[in-house]
């Protein structure tokens, strides 16, 4: 349980940025950065936000594998519903940043919304079970 809270104080301090933590987008590939720097419109964004979440997915794929391969067999079920769990609430939440009167820039903030909260629940994986 301790354990828990720590690593839950640590995501909300590396999000927030506080105690001069490291920030979220310290997170982010070089790929990203580098693409991020040669943007032009909001649609360019989104091309770099989309790539870098592909890469950050497959990260939180094996972060989780990793979880799966680590916790006791009885757990396991109670991991796959967290994670169904989690996934519906990531896709609500991001999916309130756009709305079809929202444009591009709406776009761009669902697609890092789904970026940053996918870069969450990796380190959540990676520092909790």
């Amino acid at each position: 349980m301790l354990k828990t809270f720590l690593v839950f104080i640590s995501v909300v301090t590396f999000v927030n940025g506080m105690n001069n933590v490291v920030p979220i987008s310290r997170a982010y590939s070089e790929t990203f950065n580098n693409c991020s720097k040669e943007v032009i419109s909001t649609y360019d964004i989104t091309v770099c936000l989309e790539k870098e979440l592909k890469l950050q997915d497959k990260k939180l794929n094996q972060a989780y594998k990793k979880t799966m391969s680590r916790i006791q067999n009885f757990r396991k079920e109670d991991l796959k519903n967290i994670q169904r769990a989690w996934m519906k609430y990531r896709d609500l939440k991001c999916g309130f940043y756009y709305h079809s009167e929202s444009g591009r820039s709406g776009l761009s903030d669902m697609s890092e919304c789904f970026l940053n909260e996918t870069i969450l629940r990796t380190i959540e994986l990676e520092h909790t079970f």
